[in-house]
């Protein structure tokens, strides 16, 4: 019975090939947003991301997506599993379009 379950679980991740992301938008799209809004879309699990940077500098930033509960030891989001490069287009994306349009 052991021996099925860990087939199952292996075959369950390598079935479901994490996506590659090549733009911030996608990066956000299929990792942040089903938690996060961003200019009013997205989920509402996690705090709104937008105008996220006059609050936050960059680095506390990409220490947060990555390792949270380093932190904020009570918090609820899990650690990020995003490459160095999708972090980055990730932070790009959201300085570049998480400001309000009051603005």
């Amino acid at each position: 019975m052991a021996a099925l379950l860990i087939f199952l679980l292996l075959l369950a991740a390598f079935s479901c090939p994490r996506p590659e992301y090549s733009t911030g938008e996608q990066v956000y799209e299929g990792e942040c947003a089903k938690c996060h809004k961003l200019r009013g879309k997205g989920g509402t699990k996690g705090p709104d991301l937008t105008d996220v940077f006059p609050k936050k500098d960059e680095s506390y930033i990409r220490n947060y997506t990555l390792d949270p509960r380093s932190l904020k030891g009570d918090g609820i989001m899990p650690p990020s599993e995003l490459t160095d490069r999708e972090l980055d287009l990730v932070v790009h994306y959201i300085k570049e379009k998480g400001h309000s349009q009051r603005r």
